[in-house]
């Protein structure tokens, strides 16, 4: 390993030990012992989100060191020592550290499944999309409210003809975005259709109603654009909730309402309270524990909607800062597929689930009864009855591939 990569491991090593336990510096060490003695009764939520944040920060940024072998969330093992594995084993004391990459010994990990269930009417299908260039991403970042550029318009309009291509994308009941331009004009561009093709479609109807007008190009400003007809049987809904980062730029800043009205007639509105832009402030940075808890605000608005397959456009600093306290538990191939940065017009599709209860009705449902349990009913482990049969041998015994002396039948 060269002097170089040496380094670059040993400042990895450093930045973990700090996050976990410098005294002084607020790592998590510190952290735990003083939630214990303040608040031992409680749960720790919101400070284990911050510090699996950092985690996915850090993980982010030493990419390159990073070997799967690393990883500890692979095969439920553990590098330190005496620590214990989630199937309650301990980890012998003495345990060498995995090693990084580059170092010597470094052998590939076999990935163990990580199986989990919940009822489908407690999930929802949800296709993150980040906005397409705009101009603030090639050096005009103090443009009010920025617009796309016309590559941001080529990305929009390839990513629609893959969308309409793909089953599950094809199907969205409802688009929700960002009220700032370059998610609006992404939304028009992935999900909208040409007013000729709209009309064609109708057989003669009146023509469809707009999405999004018309509009002059200016230079390094906005690009032209025709006019985008809307979608029968797609609803496109406008929520502050997943808006960008604050930033310090005019670029976050959205215009007022009354013009993006105009711009984007078919889009509803309703849920913006305020015609002028009052969370942007010159010069102020949004911390990062507000965008995290917006995005869980946003989340959970979501599971409250009756629609099951969205859409939302939206932005990558947002989509990070919200997506990067999930899946940390996850397989380091699951895991990055869920919190990697989002380029410019990508999509990615989640199940987002809610074991708390959140859904909507299961139509798919269908209660059964008597008649029809009684000719399994007497393969069934008794528990109801002590001593006379054990589900939980019986969950064991499938869980490690066994048979049952029924011969497993289903």
């Amino acid at each position: 390993m060269s002097g170089k990569d040496a380094d670059r491991v040993q400042q990895f090593k450093s930045y973990v030990e700090a996050l976990n336990k410098q005294a002084g510096s607020g790592g998590f060490l510190e952290w735990a012992q003083k939630q214990w003695e303040r608040s031992p009764t409680r749960f720790w939520s919101t400070g284990l989100q911050d510090y699996l944040r950092n985690v996915a920060k850090i993980r982010r940024e030493f990419a390159d060191v990073l070997t799967a072998a690393q990883d500890d969330n692979i095969s439920g093992r553990t590098a330190s020592s005496g620590q214990t594995t989630p199937g309650g084993s301990a980890v012998p004391s003495g345990a060498q550290t995995p090693p990084l990459s580059g170092e010597a010994g470094s052998k590939p990990h076999k990935y163990e499944p990580q199986l989990s269930l919940i009822p489908y009417c407690n999930t929802k299908t949800i296709h993150f999309i980040r906005h397409g260039e705009g101009f603030h991403n090639v050096g005009h970042s103090n443009n009010l409210d920025a617009c796309l550029t016309e590559r941001g318009w080529s990305q929009a309009h390839t990513l629609g003809r893959h969308v309409r291509s793909q089953h599950p994308t094809s199907g969205v009941q409802l688009v929700v975005v960002s009220p700032l331009i370059r998610a609006l004009e992404t939304a028009a561009g992935v999900f909208g259709e040409e007013p000729s093709k709209a009309e064609a479609a109708g057989g003669g109807e009146p023509p469809a109603p707009l999405l999004m007008a018309g509009q002059e190009g200016e230079r390094n400003v906005r690009t032209a654009h025709g006019a985008v007809a809307l979608p029968p049987g797609v609803k496109f809904l406008a929520v502050e909730l997943c808006r960008e980062r604050l930033g310090p730029s005019q670029c976050d800043k959205r215009q007022a309402l009354e013009d993006t009205r105009r711009q984007f007639p078919g889009v509803d509105f309703s849920l913006i309270e305020s015609e002028l832009d009052l969370s942007w402030e010159a010069g102020h940075v949004e911390s990062e524990s507000s965008v995290v808890v917006r995005g869980f605000d946003f989340l959970h608005w979501l599971m409250q909607r009756p629609e099951t397959n969205i859409a939302v456009v939206t932005h990558s600093a947002f989509l990070w800062f919200t997506l990067a306290c999930f899946g940390n538990e996850f397989a380091k191939p699951v895991r990055e597929n869920l919190q990697r940065w989002y380029e410019n017009c990508e999509m990615r599709t989640v199940v987002l689930s809610d074991g708390g209860g959140a859904g909507v009705p299961d139509h798919t449902w269908f209660r059964g009864g008597e008649a029809y349990a009684e000719p399994q009913k007497a393969m069934l482990p008794n528990v109801k009855e002590k001593g006379k049969g054990n589900l939980l041998t019986a969950l064991r015994l499938a869980w490690q591939g066994g048979r049952s002396r029924n011969g497993g039948q289903g």
